[in-house]
C-alpha cells in the first residue's frame, strides 16, 4: 500500500507506472505535486527519497547524477523540479485528464 497525502492508504501502483513522483515528505513542492495528482484522480507511484535507497539511485540515473526533488517521470518524460502547471500540461498531453 502507498500512503497518500492525507495519510490514508491506497492501492499501490506497479513499478512500471507511467507516472512516478520522486521526492521527500518534507519537501513542500513534492507534496503540492502529489496533492494535484491525488485530487485529479491520476494514479502514480511515489518514491520517498529519504527511505528508499534504490529510488535515490533510480533518480540519479534519470537526472544524470542529481537528487533534485520533486522529479516527476511521466511516461518517458523527466520533469525536474516542475511546477504544477508543467505537470498538468504533461498529463493532459498524455490524456490522463
Amino acid at each position: 500500500m502507498i500512503e497518500d497525502i492525507t495519510g490514508r492508504n491506497r492501492k499501490a501502483v506497479p513499478l512500471t507506472a507511467p507516472i512516478v513522483v520522486y521526492g521527500t515528505q518534507w519537501c513542500g513542492m513534492t507534496q503540492i505535486i502529489r496533492r494535484y495528482l491525488d485530487r485529479s484522480g491520476i494514479p502514480y507511484l511515489y518514491v520517498d527519497l529519504d527511505t528508499n535507497p534504490t529510488g535515490r539511485s533510480q533518480l540519479q540515473w534519470l537526472t544524470g547524477g542529481f537528487l533534485s526533488h520533486p522529479t516527476v517521470y511521466i511516461n518517458g518524460q523527466v520533469l525536474v523540479e516542475p511546477t504544477v502547471n508543467e505537470v498538468s500540461w504533461a498529463v493532459k498531453q498524455l490524456g490522463y485528464v
